[in-house]
């Protein structure tokens, strides 16, 4: 039986139910999630260009080196209406 997409409130409560792990508050990846995810509600269906400058900028700010090709395919997303970081 294939198991189905978890919804957006199950993940949420998933995510608060894990207990915290300091290393993994450490990475960038963890620092930034919450201003990508918000970017991409922000700006959902705006061009790519002015996405992916904001999202770049959000990556440097958290202190990053942004990955100018993997951003450049989440503004896609963004501009189509999706958030990628939800």
């Amino acid at each position: 039986m294939a198991r189905g997409r978890r919804s957006g409130l199950q993940e949420e409560l998933l995510r608060l139910l894990r207990p915290p792990v300091p290393r993994r508050a450490e990475l960038l990846s963890e620092r930034v999630a919450p201003a990508l995810a918000a970017i991409g509600d922000r700006m959902a269906g705006r061009p790519a260009d002015e996405v992916l400058e904001v999202l770049d900028a959000a990556v440097r700010d958290a202190g990053g080196t942004p990955d100018r090709a993997a951003l450049r395919e989440f503004a896609a997303q963004v501009e189509a209406g999706e958030n990628p970081f939800t």
